[in-house]
């Protein structure tokens, strides 16, 4: 097998990404993000189990550091309903630019949590993807959206998990590493729901459930790109949901791409890309942006 079809799974997976957020997207004009990540998670769970044997084994569902499993759970599910809140709050194009952020964030957290030299060089990369954030954003400057407020806190969101999962390292079954987290938001949005819970049309429902499966797909391809190809070749692929994102933005919600954004998220790819070369040639666990579902 190519040593690059790896970047070919990477590319199918995080397009079908994109059409799981067109279904978020479609679901956030009648119910709240806290209700569509309950269901969402909920029909993942059996997806999940069926699936995760083909990739580990499950010897036991009692985790090695339970304190750090509390940790991503919580994180993951304030993650998963920024994502949501902010799919539904501003254009696609725009979400993925800020979400590319996460890669940056990694590394400038890689330092003060886990000791990690990063170099000037890298130092730069990070200051220059800041900058890259700060142009997307030039707009809403003055007047915050709520919409980017959630995409940015998703972005820390996925940079802490992904620095929780590095000091995890491969002790921790890669099962209950992405298991966990579907059931943390199933009983923590689920309780919030309760309070605010609207009845789903069988449609609805059938659309929560592609969410589920797209999501459950695309998890499935990243894990084995990731095993058949390094990590380099791979990652990088998150950035065509820019191009997928901007072309389903405007085929299913009439969204425009700002130049502002596409300069913006081209400043932020080039400094995560080189980010992720670097890193790479120093053999350093790549800077990979964890989704959540």
């Amino acid at each position: 097998m190519s040593k690059y079809a790896g970047s070919l799974f990477g590319l199918i997976a995080f397009s079908l990404l994109a059409i799981h957020d067109v279904f978020v997207k479609l679901l956030s004009v009648h119910y709240l993000p806290f209700q569509i990540v309950f269901i969402a998670s909920l029909m993942a769970i059996p997806l999940a189990l069926s699936i995760l044997p083909f990739f580990s084994d499950i010897t036991s569902f009692k985790p090695i550091f339970p304190k750090l499993m509390i940790m991503r759970v919580i994180a993951m599910t304030l993650t998963s309903v920024s994502v949501f809140f902010a799919i539904s709050s501003i254009p696609l194009t725009e979400l993925y630019a800020l979400l590319f952020s996460a890669p940056i964030l990694i590394t400038a957290l890689s330092a003060p949590i886990l000791g990690e030299p990063v170099g000037w060089r890298r130092w730069l990369a990070v200051l220059f993807g800041f900058c890259g954030v700060l142009v997307v954003l030039q707009p809403t400057l003055s007047v915050p959206h709520f919409g980017h407020l959630g995409a940015l806190i998703a972005a820390f969101g996925i940079a802490f998990n992904s620095i929780l999962l590095r000091k995890l390292g491969d002790k921790e079954q890669v099962a209950l590493v992405l298991v966990y987290p579907l059931i943390g938001n199933v009983f923590i949005m689920g309780f919030i729901s309760v309070f605010m819970y609207e009845p789903m049309p069988i449609e609805h429902l059938g659309l929560s459930f592609l969410v589920a499966v797209f999501s459950g797909i695309a998890m499935s391809l990243i894990i084995f790109a990731y095993r058949i190809s390094k990590a380099v070749l791979v990652a990088p692929m998150q950035y065509s949901q820019i191009i997928s994102g901007s072309f389903l933005g405007w085929l299913f919600f009439a969204e425009k791409v700002e130049l502002h954004v596409m300069v913006g998220a081209t400043v932020i790819i080039g400094s995560g890309f080189f980010i992720f070369v670097r890193e790479a040639n120093k053999k350093i666990p790549a800077s990979i942006s964890q989704r959540p579902i």
